[in-house]
């Protein structure tokens, strides 16, 4: 038996335990594909959020830790803070409570209005900002055909 530590040898077992039918992923392939820093995702792990397993120094995150930081992105995209996420991880990981559901559903929907009643703002700016370059391409018109 070769019990040597060669470099060279341990590479090709690391690629193989990180590739093995793509259940592990690096923390830069995770960061790529979420478009999350390396310091977000090291938060989210202290936070509790996503547990990877550790390979020596290295991060290799499991296709549920995939999952859960792909709702963590959706979450984030929208707007939610970190509290509303960790209870929505919470019920969307199989859990049984369904006053937890509720509440995690509760908060999803209280994002959701929240967006809307900012959407109506910016459709309510959009229309001053309209109707402030009307006046002022009125404006630019009556003074061009006053100087013919």
């Amino acid at each position: 038996m070769n019990y040597s530590t060669d470099e060279s040898e341990a590479a090709p077992q690391r690629e193989a335990e990180v590739g093995s039918a793509r259940n592990l992923f690096t923390i830069g392939e995770i960061a790529r594909e979420f478009e999350f820093t390396l310091r977000a995702l090291r938060f989210y792990e202290e936070k509790g959020l996503v547990s990877p397993r550790r390979s020596g120094n290295r991060r290799l995150y499991s296709q549920d830790d995939r999952k859960r930081l792909e709702i963590i992105a959706d979450c984030k995209k929208v707007g939610m803070p970190l509290e509303d996420i960790r209870i929505i991880l919470q019920a969307e990981g199989g859990n049984d409570d369904t006053s937890l559901t509720r509440v995690a559903l509760e908060k999803a929907i209280a994002r959701l209005d929240a967006l809307e009643e900012e959407k109506a703002r910016i459709e309510q700016y959009t229309r001053e900002a309209l109707t402030l370059i009307e006046s002022l391409n009125k404006k630019l018109t009556e003074k061009a055909a006053s100087v013919v």
